[in-house]
């Protein structure tokens, strides 16, 4: 299955998964006619004549997703994170009033961050976001009017716009594509996949579905006490929800590699989307700008917060 066009549709994407599944089903069969014992599977070959069935262990059942990497399988003991350091980036991360435009970053550096971002976790694989980086000085005046005339996107010499796609369920085949081609889905695994997506995210004419589905999901869930999967219900909620997880991402791994950042909510949206370029089913929940901080670029006071028992309950409210 080849990624052509990632917004193909629902259906043409059906029709070229159950194809796909066909002819690998055709090469697993030439395999067990060629080998005699042994049909080669995605965990690597499988004794057709044992208890083990197909997959690992001694489930009948065929896995919907490739084993783990052994590297990823070890102790935590043997591979524990930098604790100490990434203590330090969260600590040391301040909010930058006033950026040195003086002072220009390596866009190469940058490319490099946004392209860790993108191992930012996501929901099904979808990765219903996207960041467009704003660097060319006339780019940066439009875009610190649309900021209501903050400094920040005019002096810091990148910002980069994070939107979240109101349509994530149109990424669904060529996430699909992806982790079938990869190994990371099963080939039994893809109608299961699209179906859940387009339960979850398919909102029809006006959002009327996913209307439906949530108060039925509701209704059903308190009449039986069975939990019911809970169906979003604003589409620009669900894409802020998602995008801010690769910004949250992009912005301490920036602090990380030694910039300022400043990320800013208060902007006119529709006029950030123009700057950006950005389609009209992208919302835009927040911009961060990356640069390096002016000598009074800070507050002299660190922002407080509240007490961690204030925030963080255990068990219960």
């Amino acid at each position: 299955m080849k990624r052509n066009d990632i917004k193909r549709g629902l259906w043409d994407s059906l029709i070229l998964y159950w194809r796909w599944n066909r002819e690998s089903l055709l090469r697993n069969v030439s395999a067990f006619a060629e080998n005699g014992r042994h049909v080669i599977g995605m965990d690597g070959p499988v004794e057709t004549g044992s208890e083990k069935g197909v997959g690992r262990g001694n489930s009948s059942m065929p896995p919907f997703f490739s084993s783990m990497p052994p590297s990823l399988s070890s102790s935590s003991s043997s591979s524990s994170l930098p604790l100490d350091a990434m203590k330090r980036v969260v600590h040391e991360r301040r909010s930058c009033k006033r950026f040195d435009p003086t002072k220009p970053i390596d866009l190469d550096v940058v490319s490099d961050l946004l392209a860790m971002t993108v191992r930012a976790p996501t929901a099904l694989n979808l990765q219903p976001w996207v960041a467009v980086v704003i660097h060319e000085e006339e780019q940066r005046e439009t875009l610190s009017r649309a900021a209501l005339g903050q400094p920040q996107p005019r002096d810091a010499p990148v910002t980069v716009v994070f939107a979240g796609d109101m349509e994530p369920e149109s990424n669904a085949p060529a996430a699909l594509e992806m982790g079938l081609e990869s190994g990371y889905y099963h080939s039994l695994y893809g109608a299961a996949y699209l179906r859940h997506v387009y339960y979850l995210l398919h909102g029809g004419p006006c959002e009327a579905m996913s209307h439906v589905k949530a108060i039925v999901s509701a209704w059903y869930s308190e009449s039986t006490g069975n939990a019911m999967l809970s169906v979003p219900r604003n589409k620009q909620a669900y894409a802020w929800k998602q995008v801010m997880i690769p910004a949250t991402t992009f912005l301490y791994l920036a602090t990380a590699a030694g910039f300022d950042t400043a990320i800013l909510e208060g902007f006119d949206e529709a006029q950030v989307r123009r700057v950006a370029g950005l389609p009209p089913r992208f919302t835009v929940p927040v911009i961060i700008s990356v640069g390096h901080g002016a000598k009074n670029g800070f507050h002299s006071v660190r922002s407080p917060r509240f007490p961690t028992k204030h925030l963080v309950r255990w068990g219960k409210f």
